[in-house]
């Protein structure tokens, strides 16, 4: 951690200020907020922005701010992992003991590994390996998503199974077969899905109520939940995506269901989370300040979101890593070309600068809503640049660039 906190000078204020302005009036990225903040969940952000409608092109429908709700989706990653290192430090759980797994989450146990749909017929054989929490946490456990890997789509098919992208999930939904061998293999994964269960199962409470106990009351996030209240609703940013023909942004229902009383059923430890920005930047600074004793986990837990921890294995193994971040257009091809992208216990890790400015062993993840992440040990800080865009894997998309160019005028002003 540095030595001595960062600030922002105005100057610098100024010129995000005139960043994010320009790209939200250009009318290629929706509503968007930007903030920094350092490794202290009672002070206020070093620099928080919140620029254009809550809802596209209808100005008097309001414009977001601090406490604008969004869908955050795969950020919600995050606190499962940070539960799950909790009950680690608590002697609860292990990293790698699939004893543990089978006891807790048995369901892994007989899942097969599929390798073909051929005549109208699943091709599968048993699985030699077992889980562990390591795996689960990393994405090398053999889960997939239906809606990202084909061939579990096809499965879905022809199983008429629910898609897991859905807001009345139960424990069923996530028992989609493997596509290899547990350890043997990167693949964005059901993996914090199943841990947020395990966490369940080994609590005795429900999802929500370990959460709101263990890490938003601790930090003051009083947003942050599955099941947001109607009021909630109204505050929430509406999610936009580029029509097909000319690219211009329109206005989207979404990939799931997202109107009152929608979200129920099993909690997606996965995608389920909603909130405001700033709640989510008082997580990220409550995880900051643990590098020090009294945080929300431990200075060891801490550091294993911040090194390798992808299990060991010959190379090439964890190619589909690198495949997935390239789906990922504001991380610099320069960090996958190089090898210089890892994957910790919470998210992507770059061995070295980033040259968009964040440093050395920074980790950050992102929700497919482009809810963007990130946490700097070394220099001290960590952001977020939230809006609600359907957008995935799409080159040179503004949103992206626009990130790129704020992070890069933060990190020159230091």
């Amino acid at each position: 951690m540095a030595n001595s906190p960062p600030t922002v000078s105005a100057a610098t204020k100024a010129k995000l200020d005139g960043i994010l302005k320009k790209h939200v009036d250009s009318g290629l990225m929706p509503a968007a907020t930007f903030a920094i903040a350092t490794a202290d969940p009672k002070a206020e952000p070093l620099y928080f922005k919140a620029e254009g409608d809550q809802v596209l092109g209808q100005p008097d429908k309001g414009q977001i701010d601090e406490n604008t709700i969004l869908q955050l989706m795969s950020m919600t990653k995050l606190v499962v992992s940070l539960s799950a290192l909790q009950l680690v430090e608590a002697g609860k759980l292990t990293l790698d003991d699939p004893d543990l797994i089978a006891k807790y989450l048995p369901e892994l146990g007989t899942l097969p590994i599929l390798t073909a749909i051929e005549d109208g017929k699943a091709v599968e054989h048993k699985a030699t390996k077992r889980i562990t929490l390591r795996n689960l946490l990393t994405h090398t456990n053999g889960t997939g998503y239906d809606v990202m890997v084909p061939l579990l789509g096809e499965w879905v098919k022809l199983n008429n199974a629910g898609t897991i992208i859905a807001t009345d999930l139960t424990v069923k939904s996530f028992e989609l077969p493997l596509i290899f061998e547990p350890g043997e293999g990167w693949n964005y994964s059901l993996g914090l899905d199943w841990t947020g269960i395990l966490i369940e199962r080994v609590t005795g409470q429900s999802l929500e109520d370990y959460f709101q106990e263990h890490i938003f009351k601790p930090v003051g996030a009083t947003t942050l939940t599955f099941t947001p209240k109607e009021d909630d609703y109204k505050r929430l940013q509406q999610v936009t995506t580029h029509d097909p023909t000319d690219h211009k942004l329109i206005i989207f229902p979404g990939i799931r269901d997202c109107t009152p009383g929608s979200a129920k059923g099993q909690a997606s430890g996965g995608a389920g989370l909603y909130g405001t920005a700033r709640d989510y930047l008082r997580v990220l600074q409550g995880v900051m300040a643990s590098a020090k004793p009294g945080g929300i986990i431990s200075p060891e837990s801490f550091k294993l979101l911040f090194t390798n921890q992808l299990p060991e294995a010959p190379a090439g193994t964890f190619q589909g890593q690198s495949d997935f971040a390239r789906f990922i257009p504001h991380i610099s091809p320069e960090l996958i070309d190089g090898g210089h992208l890892t994957h910790s216990l919470g998210g992507f890790v770059c061995k070295v600068d980033s040259p968009h400015g964040r440093k050395k062993d920074s980790m950050w993840w992102e929700g497919i809503y482009k809810t963007f992440y990130w946490m700097d040990p070394t220099t001290g800080v960590t952001g977020v640049f939230t809006t609600q865009l359907f957008a995935f894997g799409v080159p040179n998309e503004p949103f992206d660039l626009a990130f790129n160019e704020l992070e890069r005028a933060f990190y020159d002003s230091l």
